[in-house]
């Protein structure tokens, strides 16, 4: 991403933390910038553990909040992991999909365009409105397949 565009998205992720009263913080900075390079689900002591090398004054507890608070302005998205804790993948604002490699956990995202589609074949073949929806694709990125 060129560095406009990323800027602009800085700008509107500082912006949706202030309309909750918020603000970005130099640790949140560095704990975003850490969490967005990542490109792959991960938990809060796997990315604590990652900032720990370089910035040893970040708290978990630190970590924590700012996945909760990103979580909640819709800049990450939260999945369950095997024993109950909660892995994060940080999120472009714009509605869209993810492709998850089940190798090495890399996850793109995927525009979805079709889904309106999809919501109008449902209203008109079994009168049901979509709310909202989630989906994601699992397979092999093209680092892992060789291709």
């Amino acid at each position: 991403m060129s560095a406009k565009p990323r800027e602009r998205e800085h700008a509107a992720l500082d912006e949706r933390l202030a309309r909750i009263g918020g603000r970005m913080t130099t640790q949140r900075k560095t704990i975003v910038a850490e969490f967005e390079r990542l490109r792959r689900y991960v938990t809060p002591q796997e990315l604590h553990r990652r900032l720990a090398a370089s910035r040893p004054r970040i708290a978990l507890a630190t970590v924590y909040r700012t996945l909760e608070m990103l979580e909640s302005i819709g800049a990450a998205s939260r999945a369950p992991r095997a024993h109950g804790e909660a892995a994060y993948l940080f999120c472009a604002p714009t509605h869209h999909h993810h492709a998850v490699c089940t190798q090495c956990g890399k996850v793109d995202d995927v525009p979805c365009g079709s889904v309106e589609r999809f919501a109008r074949t449902l209203a008109k073949g079994l009168r049901f409105q979509l709310r909202q929806h989630s989906l994601e694709f699992y397979g092999v990125c093209a680092r892992c397949s060789g291709a």
